[in-house]
């Protein structure tokens, strides 16, 4: 039963990326927002979390999600936040967020 509701709590920070990127048309955008920055960056951080809850017999039934590089960035953010290349953190969020939300939700359903 865990494993479910990890996996609604990982579409509920997905779907808190996408409205909070809402505006942010381009990396330049996006980096002189600080705000927008640091709630996309907790989200993401939340989603890798989340993630190294789930049994590994819930991750093997999403095979096109990388889960190591979901937990991998959850952990350069924690540890190199002040470091963490910005634009990158755009692509994540306005690119592979959907595709990991969309993987997810349609499993689920």
């Amino acid at each position: 039963m865990k494993d479910k509701e990890y996996i609604k709590r990982i579409i509920t920070y997905c779907e808190k990326i996408q409205k909070y990127m809402e505006g942010m048309t381009s990396v330049e955008i996006f980096e002189k927002n600080e705000l927008h920055i640091d709630a996309i960056m907790l989200n993401l951080e939340q989603i890798g979390e989340t993630a190294k809850k789930l049994s590994d017999t819930e991750k093997g039934k999403y095979s096109s999600i990388d889960w190591s590089k979901v937990i991998g960035l959850k952990n350069i953010i924690s540890h190199q936040y002040e470091g963490v290349d910005i634009s990158i953190i755009y692509v994540i969020a306005t690119t592979h967020i959907k595709q990991l939300s969309h993987s997810l939700y349609l499993k689920s359903i």
